[in-house]
C-alpha cells in the first residue's frame, strides 16, 4: 500500500490494513517482524495491531518500557519465572541492537538454542520473543534507544536470568565484538552472577499447563479460575459437584486421568461449619473422603495438589499474643475442623502437595460476613457482632494469585496463607460500616452471649484465637496486603458489578 491509497483509505472512512510481514527464525516460536510502512518526503508511519500480537500468542497488553544503553553494553540474558513469565514484542528505535534471545523451554525442539537479529530504526525490524525465552541484546551504538512491549505485571521477586555468555549455548560472542569494534562489554552486577542453564532448576514448558479446579462456583475457586485467566492460562478444567462428586472415587478417577491436569487447585469442602455438627457423615463424605479421592486421582496422573485447610484445625485456646505456626499440633474441636484436618493428611500422600491453611474468607462470587454486614446496615441501627474472635479476614483475589504463584513452584509443604493483620469480628465489622458510610453501630458482645438461648449442641466451636503466624510465607514467597486494604478493594469490586451493590445496598 502506498501513501497514495493511506490517504484514501482515510477520506473513505475505510479500515487500513496494517499487517505486518512474519518471518521465521530458527527457533520455534520466535519470529522477526518487518513493519509495513507508509511514507513520503516527510517521514514515515507505522503500526502494529492487537490482532496481529493475538495471532503471535502475545496474551494481553501490560507494559510498555524504554531502555537507553551505551555502546558495548549487555542486557540480560533475563526472563520472568512463571507464573508471570513475559512474551515480549522488542525494537529498537535509535542507534542499533543486536538482540539475543534463547529458548529455555524444557520441551521445546530448539531448547537451549539462541538467535541474534539486528534491531535498528532503518530496517524497522521488531522480535517476538516467546513466553519461556530469555532474552537479551547488545548495544552497538552509544544512546541505543530499546523500546519493550510486554503482555504480563513485572514483580522483582520473580526476576531471574542465565548468563550472557553460558558455554552450553555458545553465543559466539568474540566473533561479534571483533564485527561490532566492542572491546569489553559492560555488564551490570546482577548481569555477572546468573547460574547457567544447566544449573538453573527452571520449569518453563511450550505446551500450555493444565489446572483442573473444583469448587468453582465457591468463592475461591471462581477467583482461581479468574487469576489462571488473567495470566493466560486458558486450558482450564474448572467443575463443581454437578459435573464431578468427588465423594466418588471411580468418576473423580476417570475424569482426572481423562484430563491429566499438571495442577489441581481442591477448593470443593463442606463449609457449613454447623450443619457440619448435625450431618456428621456427609461432612465427612466430602472433606475427608473427597479429598483423598483427590488426591488418589493426583497421585496417579503426577499433579500437583494444592489443598485449602482452616484455622479450625487449631483449638484456638493460644493467648492472644502469641501465634499458630505451622508445626503446631492441631486441636479440632469440631466436626468441620476434624474432618479438613483428616483431609490435609490424605493430601500429604502425594510429594508435590501445598496445604494453606486460610480463614474468614470473602469474595465477589458467594456469601460472606462483608456482604452480610453491607445488607444488615441497610435493616437494622445497631448490631451485636462477636468481639472474643481474633483472625484474619483474607480476600479471595489476593489469595487466588499466590496460590497460583504457589502452584508453579516446587516448595512444596503446609502454608499460613491469610491477608496482613488481625481483628476481631467486631472491629472487622466497624470497619466495614466506617469505610462505607453505613451509621450503623456495632456493640461487641462474647461469643456466649451472641448465642445465648440457643442449643449449643448445633453450633460448632469457633475458635477464640485464628491468629497464623505468615513469616514461613514471607520467606518462601510474599506476605498480602493488609485485611483493610483488601476489604477497601473488595467493596470496590462490589460496586463495580453494581447488580449486587443495587440489589442488596441502599
Amino acid at each position: 500500500m502506498n501513501t497514495q491509497d493511506f490517504e484514501k483509505g482515510r477520506k473513505e472512512d475505510k479500515c487500513v490494513d496494517f499487517k505486518s510481514n512474519v518471518i521465521e527464525t530458527n527457533l520455534a516460536d520466535c519470529y522477526i517482524i518487518e513493519e509495513n510502512r507508509f511514507g513520503d518526503s516527510r517521514g514515515y508511519f507505522t503500526s502494529i495491531t492487537s490482532a496481529q500480537l493475538d495471532e503471535l500468542d502475545f496474551k494481553k497488553w501490560s507494559q510498555k518500557s524504554e531502555s537507553m544503553s551505551a555502546k558495548g553494553t549487555i542486557r540480560g540474558l533475563h526472563f520472568q519465572k512463571d507464573p508471570y513469565c513475559q512474551a515480549k514484542v522488542v525494537s529498537c528505535t535509535k542507534g542499533a541492537v543486536l538482540d539475543v534471545v534463547v529458548d529455555i523451554r524444557k520441551d521445546s525442539p530448539t531448547y537451549g538454542k539462541y538467535t541474534a537479529v539486528e534491531l535498528t530504526p532503518e530496517n524497522g525490524r521488531m522480535l517476538y520473543v516467546p513466553r519461556g525465552y530469555a532474552h537479551g541484546f547488545l548495544a552497538l551504538t552509544d544512546d541505543a534507544t530499546f523500546n519493550y512491549m510486554v503482555d504480563n505485571k513485572y514483580y522483582p521477586r520473580l526476576d531471574g536470568g542465565i548468563p550472557w555468555n553460558d558455554p552450553e549455548i555458545n553465543i559466539p560472542w568474540d566473533e561479534i565484538f571483533k564485527q561490532y569494534g566492542i572491546d569489553e562489554p559492560l555488564l551490570s552486577e546482577k548481569d555477572q552472577k546468573h547460574k547457567t542453564l544447566s544449573e538453573s532448576d527452571l520449569q518453563f514448558l511450550r505446551r500450555p499447563r493444565k489446572y483442573l479446579v473444583t469448587g468453582v462456583n465457591g468463592q475461591l475457586g471462581y477467583d482461581i479460575v479468574r487469576e489462571l485467566n488473567e495470566r493466560g492460562e486458558y486450558d482450564v478444567l474448572a467443575i463443581d459437584k454437578d459435573e464431578m462428586d468427588i465423594t466418588d472415587n471411580e468418576q473423580v478417577m476417570k475424569i482426572v486421568k481423562a484430563y491429566k491436569p499438571d495442577v489441581i487447585f481442591h477448593c470443593a469442602a463442606w463449609t457449613a461449619v454447623d450443619k457440619a455438627e448435625e450431618l456428621v457423615d456427609a461432612c465427612e463424605q466430602v472433606n475427608t473422603l473427597g479429598t483423598k479421592n483427590i488426591t488418589d486421582a493426583s497421585i496417579e496422573v503426577g499433579a500437583k495438589l494444592v489443598y485449602m485447610s482452616t484455622d479450625y484445625v487449631f483449638d484456638g485456646e493460644k493467648s492472644l499474643d502469641e501465634l499458630y505456626k505451622e508445626e503446631d499440633t492441631p486441636n479440632p474441636k469440631s466436626v468441620y475442623g476434624r474432618t479438613k484436618f483428616e483431609g490435609e493428611e490424605e493430601v500429604r500422600r502425594n510429594p508435590n502437595h501445598f496445604i494453606t491453611r486460610i480463614s474468614w474468607v470473602f469474595g465477589v462470587n458467594g456469601n460472606n460476613f462483608v456482604k452480610t454486614m453491607l445488607k444488615l446496615a441497610d435493616k437494622y441501627p445497631e448490631l451485636k457482632v462477636v468481639n472474643d474472635q481474633v483472625g484474619s479476614p483474607t480476600y479471595t483475589v489476593d489469595l487466588a494469585k499466590l496460590l497460583v504463584e504457589m502452584a508453579h513452584s516446587d516448595k512444596y509443604g503446609t502454608y499460613h496463607v491469610n491477608n496482613e493483620g488481625y481483628c476481631s469480628w467486631a472491629e472487622f465489622a466497624k470497619y466495614i460500616m466506617e469505610s462505607n458510610g453505613k451509621e450503623t453501630v456495632i456493640n461487641p458482645v462474647t461469643t456466649e452471649e451472641y448465642y445465648a438461648g440457643k442449643d449449643m449442641s448445633k453450633i460448632a466451636y469457633r475458635p477464640r484465637n485464628s491468629k497464623l503466624d505468615k513469616s514461613k510465607l514471607e520467606e518462601e514467597f510474599y506476605r498480602l496486603p493488609s485485611w483493610q486494604d483488601a476489604t477497601d478493594r473488595y467493596c470496590k469490586e462490589l460496586k463495580k458489578s453494581k447488580k449486587w451493590w443495587l440489589e442488596n445496598i441502599k
